[in-house]
């Protein structure tokens, strides 16, 4: 793997590591409370972080060369994920159902993971400007793009974990 993606990718794996060990020592009870009405569950947080990778599909060639990617949604999106702004789920595939199983959503997590290793070993130097992804409100993303806007979303996720967690 290049190094200019092995440091996200190492980053972005150690951090799901810890939270998976964090949530594996909460009991059913916490895992399914809810804070407030209108906020997640810390398991249906933990099962939005499995479907939007699940969901984040990469492929060289899939963007047609008409959409180009545009910095300024991705500076718009991460500005919420940073901020921690709560918004709608812009994609209802993302949207969690809180029924999953932990240990189910964490081999999901594995298998999805690995897909995302092994698509990002087969990357050369002239890929990582190359749109490989489709978000819903930035549009098409390169390499980079998508794997920063996977590290804002997670740690926009962790916050409200740890969160929940706090207030339980």
């Amino acid at each position: 793997m290049l190094d200019e993606l092995q440091q996200p990718y190492d980053h972005l794996e150690e951090v799901r590591l810890t939270l998976i060990r964090t949530v594996r020592g909460l009991d059913p009870k916490t895992l399914r409370h809810k804070p407030s009405p209108e906020r997640w569950s810390i398991l249906e947080d933990f099962q939005h972080l499995v479907l939007a990778e699940q969901n984040t599909l990469l492929e060289f060639g899939s963007i047609p060369a008409s959409e180009t990617f545009n910095p300024e949604n991705l500076a718009l999106v991460l500005h919420v994920l940073d901020g921690d702004i709560a918004v709608d789920v812009p994609d209802p595939a993302m949207e969690p159902d809180g029924a999953a199983g932990l240990e189910d959503l964490i081999r999901d997590w594995e298998a999805s993971r690995e897909r995302l290793r092994r698509f990002l070993d087969t990357c050369g130097p002239d890929d990582l400007h190359k749109p490989v992804s489709r978000h819903p409100v930035t549009g098409p993303l390169t390499l980079e793009a998508c794997l920063r806007l996977l590290g804002s979303h997670f740690h926009h996720h962790r916050r409200r974990i740890e969160a929940a967690m706090a207030e339980y």
